[in-house]
């Protein structure tokens, strides 16, 4: 009940200081809104935040228009001088290092690894940050934690910091799971809210902003036109750009904000199959039987699916798959309805149907 009221309590916080602009009736009559990216809006209705400024881009290839590459579009017609990458690199290939970039020759700082923050000397052609990244709205997804760090870095070096704000993927609605542990912050945890935030980059910015810098970060949020909190991120119809190697589609991240518990179990979460973190399933695991149990539980929105699944080796060596080249059986979770599938509490359940079942789950 605890936590229900303070999930609840946070999502209140966030619909009232940190509204996203809703539907509205679009200038030609007849016509439908038409929906833009915080990216399209800071270069069409914005670009006198950025003009004449050198840019400190934080980003990877999911930082894209509706149409196109945001580092391509920036650095054609504004000053980019020095781009920050998240876990996984730039191209999403796992390349956490620093490097001049040979497609646009700008140099690339690396913020995962031994360094997660912007020092002075890195900022020293730098006047404002711009901060575009797709996330999942889960605050073990690291790219938030970057988000943090690199604000912490403005406050300390007197930066300006812009968000491109993005939409939501899972259901903008949807608040659970515990919050942090104190003494308990790490890379995979850093900020205090619960496990799915549903909040856009934009608010979360705003929301750390004002909880541990005291309001001090110069932050500027360019907002999306036409989104709403009940806006559904497929009808969007943005292009799919994998923000991270095993996020392979809108889906996986629905499922993500709950399997990724898996990570830290003897359980596969679906990595080096076709549908990470919708499949789940080890070894010594009967299918059948999960399914039989989970289904029992009238979970809204899901059905599991009993399968078979041998994972294979991936591309990313960051989070190799659990059971290479074993057969496992398992459950698909097939989201029927994700406006009221509740990711969180249907892994709980799988986590205590695992305990009771299988006597090898740890």
């Amino acid at each position: 009940m605890i936590l229900n009221l303070i999930s609840s309590a946070l999502l209140i916080i966030a619909i009232i200081f940190f509204p996203q602009n809703k539907n509205i009736s679009a200038a030609n009559s007849g016509s439908e809104p038409i929906f833009t990216l915080g990216n399209e809006s800071l270069l069409n209705n914005n670009s006198g935040l950025i003009k004449d400024k050198r840019i400190g881009l934080i980003t990877n290839t999911s930082g894209v228009l509706s149409n196109g590459d945001l580092l391509d579009s920036l650095s054609k017609y504004f000053t980019v001088t020095k781009i920050f990458t998240p876990e996984h690199g730039l191209r999403v290939d796992d390349r956490n290092e620093n490097y001049v970039d040979g497609p646009t020759g700008i140099p690339i700082v690396s913020l995962y690894g031994s360094k997660k923050k912007p020092d002075a000397a890195d900022l020293d052609d730098v006047d404002v940050f711009v901060y575009d990244l797709q996330d999942v709205s889960a605050r073990f997804y690291t790219f938030i934690n970057t988000m943090f760090y690199c604000m912490e870095s403005a406050v300390e070096n007197d930066k300006e910091f812009i968000i491109c704000d993005r939409p939501i993927i899972p259901d903008g609605n949807y608040v659970d799971g515990f919050m942090l542990d104190e003494g308990q912050e790490s890379f995979v945890g850093l900020i205090d809210v619960p496990a799915a935030y549903a909040m856009t980059c934009g608010e979360l910015a705003g929301y750390v902003n004002d909880e541990y810098f005291e309001g001090k970060c110069r932050l500027n949020v360019v907002k999306m036109d036409n989104y709403s909190r009940d806006t559904d991120y497929s009808s969007l119809n943005l292009p799919w750009i994998r923000p991270s190697p095993s996020m392979y589609f809108p889906s996986t991240a629905v499922c993500y904000l709950g399997t990724c518990l898996f990570e830290g179990t003897n359980f596969a979460e679906g990595r080096g199959t076709d549908k990470p973190f919708e499949y789940i399933g080890a070894p010594y695991c009967d299918g059948k039987v999960l399914a039989e149990e989970l289904n029992s539980y009238n979970f809204k929105g899901v059905n599991f699916e009993s399968i078979s699944f041998t994972p294979q080796t991936i591309a990313s060596n960051s989070n190799p798959p659990k059971f290479i080249g074993e057969m496992c059986e398992g459950v698909y979770m097939n989201v029927t309805n994700k406006k009221t599938f509740e990711p969180v509490k249907a892994v709980i359940a799988v986590l205590v149907s695992l305990k009771n079942c299988f006597r090898n789950f740890s």
